[in-house]
């Protein structure tokens, strides 16, 4: 295939590609080559598109695999079709945001201001990423531009709802803010009803909260913690405040509670929080919450957290220890208890527990073009096989990191079948 694609020969690596298809020897890669030849070839688009459509799995309604395809349908020029794919994968995962933004930038560059609207309610509603703000401001942007290019084309009723749709963007369930003063720290988890966290640890939950903000001292405009939950399953909320360091000016805090945040309903409470133990409860009540079911469980890398959490932890300590004796000496506790875990006074290490397969497997993956008319069937038979196993310490008597992870090897793998 190189070879001929290096010599310019399109044709005969199409040729080629369609008889692989056609004899059942089909693999992924093929069908954005093929496309990618057609495309030099100068075959119609609407044969290029129907490649691309025809690497969908629409069997296993796999998300990831529509948002794969329609970014190659843009990149070969047919927005409209990926557009298409972009509203089908929200369809099927509406909480994810993935859709809604490749969406809004392909509905811009179409001026197809109905999908703009559409797509900028789901990026206010869905997108809480780390530039979330920066996307949640596009949006807003976007969908003033296509409301008030709706009115000067005469289509009042498609530009209300481009307002209706972005005001309904905008509720928040339940919102809740926590500011204090002085130099410390404190920290907010959210119990939610269904029995999922929000926290520093898991700051987006799959009961829809979210860890906006983790506020610390001494600067004062960045001593509060802020969660918010945009659609919120209805029950009651368990907020445990927790005191982590330093000191806290009078001992008090203030928790503001807004519900139904953006609604006629919408009601604010004040509560001053008193620091006479280690950690607080607060219940709240939210009766009229919108989510219906769990968010999909997300990835999430702890051991990265934790490895920023904890420095700013100590040099905080330490600076806090020049400002005040109190402060010194809970920083001197925090320095010997890391010294009594390890002996050496590093952090201490972190077992990882994995799963290694051994024997034989096999995976099988169905596929259906995108004209329904034939299925690829792709089987991975894998062979693994635990050849020895070594033990080992990461630490050695001078407190350096040392040995090597003692797995043997492992057998090959099998071919693809049909």
């Amino acid at each position: 295939m190189l070879q001929l694609h290096a010599v310019g020969q399109h044709e005969h690596v199409i040729a080629a590609i369609q008889a692989a298809l056609i004899h059942g020897q089909a693999q992924p890669w093929m069908y954005e080559t093929l496309a990618l030849s057609m495309q030099i070839a100068g075959r119609p688009k609407d044969e290029v598109e129907r490649v691309l459509l025809s690497r969908v799995d629409f069997t296993a309604a796999d998300v990831d695999s529509m948002l794969y395809s329609a970014a190659y349908l843009t990149r070969f020029g047919g927005e409209t079709l990926a557009l298409r794919l972009y509203r089908q994968a929200s369809r099927l995962a509406p909480t994810r945001h993935e859709p809604y933004v490749m969406s809004l930038k392909l509905a811009l560059k179409q001026k197809d201001y109905d999908t703009v609207g559409w797509a900028a309610a789901g990026v206010v509603t869905s997108a809480w990423t780390a530039n979330h703000k920066q996307l949640h401001r596009e949006a807003e942007d976007a969908a003033l531009e296509a409301e008030q290019k709706l009115r000067q084309a005469g289509k009042t009723e498609q530009a209300d709802k481009v307002k209706t749709a972005m005001a309904a963007a905008r509720v928040r369930d339940l919102v809740v803010r926590l500011t204090w003063a002085g130099v410390g720290d404190l920290d907010v988890v959210v119990e939610e009803p269904p029995g999922t966290i929000c926290s520093f640890d898991n700051p987006q939950s799959r009961g829809g909260g979210v860890l906006m903000h983790d506020g610390y001292g001494p600067a004062q405009d960045n001593c509060y913690e802020e969660y918010v939950c945009p659609r919120g399953v209805p029950g009651n909320y368990r907020l445990r405040i927790k005191h982590v360091w330093g000191n806290i000016v009078g001992r008090r805090a203030q928790l503001e509670v807004i519900r139904y945040w953006g609604t006629e309903h919408e009601t604010v409470r004040k509560y001053p929080i008193v620091f006479d133990r280690r950690e607080k409860v607060i219940r709240l009540a939210l009766k009229q919450g919108r989510r219906t079911e769990l968010a999909p469980a997300r990835r999430r890398d702890n051991g990265a957290k934790l490895s920023q959490r904890v420095p700013r932890r100590r040099s905080l300590l330490q600076m806090a220890g020049r400002l005040n004796p109190d402060s010194r000496q809970a920083g001197r506790r925090f320095g010997a208890s890391r010294q009594q875990f390890n002996g050496v006074g590093n952090v201490g290490f972190r077992p990882v527990i994995s799963v290694i397969s051994e024997g034989v497997t096999n995976n099988a993956m169905a596929v259906v073009s995108g004209d329904r008319r034939y299925v690829r069937i792709t089987t991975v038979p894998a062979f693994t096989a635990l050849t020895d196993v070594f033990t080992f310490s990461f630490v050695n008597n001078g407190g350096n990191p040392t040995g090597n992870p003692g797995v043997g090897g492992n057998g090959g793998n099998g071919g693809n079948g049909n």
